[in-house]
């Protein structure tokens, strides 16, 4: 029951928390899965049902949680397309492919740095000085 609400919670679109852990009073990482059946093949757009596998779990840093720095754990599922016999990794709107910080923890370091030095942002999220300018910078060209 308690992962339902911390579903509802976490707020993103098509994901489910199937567990969670507080390893220490500062941090919280939720276990989450895909809800989507059917993913898109990038390379011939077609839909596909088949899982093929799932990737090693990724832990991905999204907006603190009551106070807490919070964690997703995510293992995306590999498909396998039936027309073009590729197999891909699922793409999901909240994440960029080759993140590991969701779109929403990225943009919130983007308009934080727009008020702040990078470095005190880094100091304020505990994040290392060049992950914070590497998505300042990112975030800063998209908006251009």
């Amino acid at each position: 029951m308690p992962e339902l609400q911390l579903t509802k919670l976490l707020n993103l679109p098509n994901l489910e928390v199937v567990k969670y852990e507080t390893p220490d009073a500062e941090t919280a990482i939720l276990e989450i899965k895909s809800t989507l059946a059917v993913a898109i093949c990038p390379e011939c757009k077609t839909p596909s049902t088949s899982v093929h596998d799932y990737d090693d779990p990724r832990l991905l840093r999204d907006l603190s949680l009551s106070g807490r720095k919070s964690y997703l754990r995510y293992h995306s599922r590999r498909f396998e397309c039936d027309v073009c016999q590729r197999s891909f990794t699922e793409r999901v709107a909240w994440l960029n492919f080759d993140s590991s910080y969701t779109k929403r923890f990225e943009e919130h370091v983007y308009k934080l740095c727009r008020k702040n030095t990078i470095q005190a942002v880094s100091a304020f999220l505990e994040l290392g000085y060049d992950a914070v300018e590497g998505i300042f910078q990112r975030w800063a060209k998209k908006r251009r």
